[in-house]
């Protein structure tokens, strides 16, 4: 847990220059949200629109006002094998905005940033990390299997790989927020995405 209070999360300083690094990011192939807009035509523009990006930005965070189309959501199935016509077969998928993913990988780095300052993920974390995954996770675990058995000492192999499904759908979000809080994360910051949460719907267009 997060001691250093004063120390923590409160703010973003939002700058040209640090929103001028999120457009090359959305990849061409994305769909557009509930907006309209497709990464393809903000990386057309990304030169025009970074000042314009970072005048809303920091007025979302200072009035912990979030614009109702980001909390909306064009909400498409995508197959996952089977029958087509089963609905468990179909995982709905919701495509946001994509202005709103700038605004979330914005807010990701710098928390993400301060996790790491503060050793608040634990080294055996791998989801949703740069740089790992469930296969860097799997590799971990099997060179260390590999190394007790070169060492010749006992290996316990009974183990259980938990599957949480629908992880992000049945997460708290009050819950969700006071973990935020309680690792440093507080302000106008923890406010807006307490606020950011609140109220999501499916487009209705």
């Amino acid at each position: 847990m997060y001691k250093e209070k004063t120390n923590g999360l409160c703010d973003i300083e939002i700058t040209d220059k640090l929103i001028s690094e999120e457009p090359d990011r959305l990849r061409d192939d994305k769909v557009a949200g509930a907006d309209d807009l497709v990464p393809r035509f903000l990386n057309g523009i990304k030169q025009e629109i970074v000042s314009p990006l970072a005048i809303l930005f920091k007025k979302v965070l200072d009035e912990q006002e979030v614009p109702l189309d980001w909390k909306e959501a064009n909400v498409i199935p995508t197959f996952k094998g089977g029958q087509r016509c089963a609905p468990s077969n179909n995982r709905p998928v919701s495509l946001t905005s994509q202005i709103c993913k700038i605004f979330e990988a914005v807010v990701r780095d710098k928390v993400v940033e301060l996790l790491d300052k503060h050793k608040l993920m634990r080294d055996w974390q791998h989801g949703f990390r740069k740089g790992r995954s469930c296969l860097t996770n799997l590799f971990l675990f099997l060179d260390q299997v590999l190394r007790t058995v070169d060492e010749g000492s006992c290996m316990d192999t009974g183990l259980v790989f938990l599957h949480l499904a629908k992880a992000f759908d049945k997460v708290p979000h009050g819950r969700l927020v006071e973990k935020l809080r309680k690792h440093g994360i507080g302000g106008k910051l923890v406010r807006t995405v307490d606020i950011w949460l609140r109220g999501r719907r499916p487009s209705l267009c």
